[in-house]
């Protein structure tokens, strides 16, 4: 009888599913698990953050702190203004060091602060806001980000995914950028979490300065008006956004006003040095 070699009908060894499918589904729960990886550690992150004393923060800041600009000469009136603004608010918000103030010329309606405590004011600004009030409640928010510590939270996060895929490829330069776009669905929903909580900060920080928390809503509602909150776009793009719309923050402020019993009152005009 003639040999004729063959396979036995049923493997163990041997898949009978295609290639590429097998590796599609590999390479979904391996993606899946780095997220989740990467999830977790964001949530630990957090907890470290909070957990560091005052003195660690200080010199963590310090150390990641860019180099303070330069004080412009033709602005030092209002950088002084502004400064003195800023330091009265800084005592409602409890922060004890130093927060420094830079003027840039910019038709940009904003306000950002840098770690180490530098609150940098768009001039922009100082044209879209009509009263005192609501200068200060933007300031009061970029404050409040310093005593929430979001700026090492947000280093925390962006080393974890560096670190992960390093960990993954031995070369985290081209993979972090792989991962970035899926990490930041989960970012833009704790990033709009933090500025949620800063203008709730701020709301306090306001009450405190001027008795009332009238004008915290009037710079959201000047861009309202200005660009309009896009709602044909959908919630697909409020889950992209790392902000909440300005319908939102100024629906969440008018209801924590309410539950907190703060009133609202007469507002200081905007009155600028020359």
């Amino acid at each position: 009888m003639k040999y004729q070699g063959g396979l036995p009908e049923h493997n163990d060894n041997i898949s009978h599913e295609h290639p590429l499918k097998d590796f599609l589904l590999i390479l979904l729960a391996l993606s899946l698990a780095v997220l989740a990886g990467i999830w977790v550690a964001g949530l630990l992150v957090d907890r470290v953050v909070d957990d560091i004393s005052p003195e660690t923060k200080a010199r963590l800041t310090r150390l990641l702190a860019p180099p303070l600009p330069p004080a412009r000469k033709d602005a030092a009136a209002r950088e002084a203004w502004l400064q003195s603004q800023v330091d009265a608010l800084r005592q409602c918000a409890g922060i004890a060091g130093p927060v420094n103030v830079r003027l840039v010329a910019s038709p940009q309606a904003n306000a950002v602060v840098l770690p180490g405590g530098t609150v940098m004011v768009y001039a922009g600004l100082l044209e879209q806001v009509k009263s005192e009030n609501g200068l200060a409640f933007v300031l009061a928010h970029e404050l409040s980000h310093l005593v929430h510590r979001d700026h090492l939270r947000a280093i925390g996060r962006s080393l974890v995914v560096i670190a992960a895929a390093t960990v993954l490829t031995g070369d985290g330069s081209w993979a972090a950028g792989v991962l970035a776009p899926a990490q930041h669905l989960g970012e833009t929903r704790h990033s709009r979490e933090r500025e949620s909580l800063a203008d709730a900060r701020a709301l306090r920080i306001l009450q405190c300065r001027y008795g009332h928390v009238g004008g915290a809503t009037e710079f959201f509602e000047a861009l309202r008006k200005q660009d309009g909150d896009a709602p044909a776009l959908g919630a697909f793009t409020h889950y992209l956004a790392s902000h909440p719309s300005m319908a939102a923050r100024i629906e969440a402020l008018q209801l924590a006003m309410r539950q907190a019993g703060l009133r609202s009152d007469q507002v200081r005009p905007l009155s600028l040095p020359r």
